[in-house]
């Protein structure tokens, strides 16, 4: 796309207007540039079409934002795809209010066209955290994408298990490329934009307003073959992606967790309403008929936490770490067996708050650390 195409695209996402009300402009003039050539009266005859509309296309017209727009993604490396471009999510593209077109940092390759989403709550129980990372590693290591929304807890925790088998991920985010939200988040967005991509449908400058996610959230379903919820309470936001995932015909599959456990009370929900319980990656692929082959070597790798706390315990002794990135290798090497706080992990390795907290979560993650409340860390039982 020449960068004359790309103003022309960045113009029409500063209308404003609804992607269905885009979506059939574009049907009809082909390209923005003849949207903005079409006269008033060409456009007020229109069905559905009225001043207001015609206000918004023609203020986009005019206003250089469109320009800004341009300049900052060749500053950030971003780009433009479009709902005609080849690479534009297969699954996503037939839905009626699919965006025309998504601001993405990062790269979309053929494998991407056929994703499986994991979400699940912000806040999960260390047991809810690892479950999505291993689903996702599981995932990745099968050749599958996986998308999830870059959120605290559950997304971030599916994030990096896709990133820790060497696989692909995208992250649908709820506000402009150079708004990122959370901050905490802001290395794994990095790392997911060199394996993988971020994508959004909002403009740059859009920050992340709570009424964006929910938005967010049909096209984290939108785009994939099926949505796996993890640890969800009643009032989880990853139950409103749940509800388009069945609005829009994808097949739901729900972690199970103990019956009398609050945490687990959106997951119940799900399972009442129809959705298929969760009982492993190889089940899943099974049902949806996905039969990727692994190199044997490929298939008999897993990641340190997802072994049985007994085998882990027989055979920790005898196995060497895991591969650590050089924040988490020092906080692993300022981390004993005796509980230490944050701040003082800080402190001696000179990370940032946001690199430090990704390295800790990381490492939980992967079984090596244990957290518990007051920011108190230490090595887990075995890695001592």
């Amino acid at each position: 796309m020449t960068p004359e195409e790309s103003l022309s695209w960045y113009r029409l996402l500063r209308t404003g207007l609804s992607p269905e009300r885009l979506r059939r402009l574009l049907d009809i003039f082909e390209t923005p540039d003849q949207i903005f050539q079409a006269t008033d009266s060409t456009l007020l005859r229109l069905r559905g079409f009225n001043e207001l509309h015609l206000t918004k296309i023609r203020q986009a017209q005019r206003d250089v934002q469109a320009e800004r727009d341009l300049i900052k993604a060749q500053r950030m490396g971003s780009w433009l795809l479009t709902i005609r471009d080849s690479r534009y999510p297969p699954l996503l593209r037939r839905l009626p209010d699919a965006p025309v077109a998504l601001n993405v940092l990062g790269t979309i390759e053929e494998q991407d066209h056929y994703p499986i989403a994991i979400v699940g709550t912000r806040r999960p129980k260390p047991a809810g955290a690892r479950s999505a990372y291993q689903i996702a590693f599981e995932l990745a290591q099968s050749g599958v994408t996986v998308v999830s929304g870059l959120a605290e807890g559950v997304d971030a925790a599916a994030h990096r298990g896709a990133l820790e088998a060497s696989g692909r991920t995208l992250a649908v985010v709820g506000s402009g490329l150079d708004c990122l939200y959370p901050r905490s988040n802001r290395e794994l967005a990095e790392k997911i934009s060199h394996s993988g991509a971020l994508l959004t449908e909002y403009p740059f400058g859009t920050a992340p307003k709570p009424w964006h996610f929910p938005v967010r959230n049909r096209i984290v379903s939108g785009m994939s073959l099926a949505v796996i919820v993890g640890e969800a309470p009643a009032t989880s936001g990853a139950l409103i992606t749940a509800d388009w995932a069945n609005e829009q015909g994808r097949p739901v599959y729900s972690v199970t967790g103990p019956f009398d456990d609050p945490s687990y009370e959106g997951n119940l929900r799900l399972l009442r309403e129809g959705a298929s319980p969760f009982i492993s990656v190889a089940d899943l692929l099974k049902d949806l008929s996905l039969t990727v082959p692994i190199a044997p070597a490929e298939a008999s790798a897993k990641p340190a936490a997802y072994a049985p706390a007994r085998v882990q315990q027989e055979h920790r002794a005898h196995k060497s770490l895991p591969p650590l990135s050089p924040s988490e290798q020092r906080l692993w090497d300022a981390i004993s067996s005796e509980w230490r706080h944050a701040d003082d992990l800080l402190r001696e390795t000179n990370l940032t708050i946001s690199e430090a907290l990704s390295a800790l979560t990381t490492l939980e993650l992967k079984g090596l650390v244990e957290r518990a409340s007051g920011n108190l860390f230490r090595r887990s039982p075995g890695w001592d």
